[in-house]
């Protein structure tokens, strides 16, 4: 039985089933890119489709017919959006903070209803030992959530909600690699005060020093 390929188009609409030879002119047409979503019938999951063999000298000779063409259709996500999707993505961490929370019975103390330098001082002594205790669990879950769903999906649960991905700069999947070293310089950026997420007002591409280092982007998918 021929392989049959599906595809999830720009619009979020599933398209398909097509042959391995209209998969291919798919890409030719520009409606197929490497972090396009294909799904294969003998595997049944879906997958980038660079990381097809079959597709990947497809993808190439559109890269090398038209240098800087797929980077220059993708359309940069604003501010906002990324803001908004970064409070999601903090909110999904925090459950699943208060999971492990309860998990290492860590009993959180209560803020003191009347707040003064005494109790205010108290408060701090009290969260102290639980911090140090769960300050690795804290960067662990982050790099764990970040690398998994980027390297996997693209795109973090709160960036999916509101429709953007990451990709490399050539818009192919960011891959495991570049989703660790970009987490642990968000990581970095959050340590110094967020400072470094006013590159993404400022630039044009709206990349922040996360991105530039990893070599990402974070794009609006068509």
């Amino acid at each position: 039985m021929e392989t049959e390929y599906k595809i999830i188009g720009g619009d979020g609409a599933e398209y398909g089933p097509a042959s391995l030879d209209e998969l291919k002119s798919w890409i030719g047409d520009g409606r197929v890119a490497g972090f396009t979503q294909v799904w294969r019938s003998d595997q049944a999951l879906w997958t980038p489709a660079a990381r097809y063999a079959e597709l990947q000298q497809a993808l190439a000779r559109l890269q090398a017919s038209a240098p800087g063409a797929a980077a220059s259709r993708m359309r940069a996500a604003g501010f906002w959006l990324r803001l908004g999707a970064y409070v999601l993505d903090w909110v999904l961490r925090g459950m699943l903070f208060a999971i492990i929370c309860q998990w290492k019975h860590w009993a959180l103390p209560v803020l003191p209803e009347t707040l003064n330098e005494e109790t205010y001082r108290q408060f701090l002594e009290q969260m102290r030992p639980i911090a140090d205790q769960a300050l690795p669990w804290i960067l662990g879950l982050w790099v764990l959530y970040d690398v998994l769903f980027v390297g996997t999906f693209g795109a973090t649960p709160g960036k999916m909600a509101l429709g953007a991905r990451i990709v490399a700069t050539d818009g192919s999947p960011a891959g495991y690699g570049r989703a660790l070293l970009r987490s642990l310089a968000a990581r970095l950026t959050e340590f110094l005060f967020c400072v470094g997420y006013l590159g993404i007002v400022a630039r044009p591409d709206k990349r922040g020093p996360h991105d530039l280092l990893a070599g990402t982007r974070v794009i609006m998918q068509r």
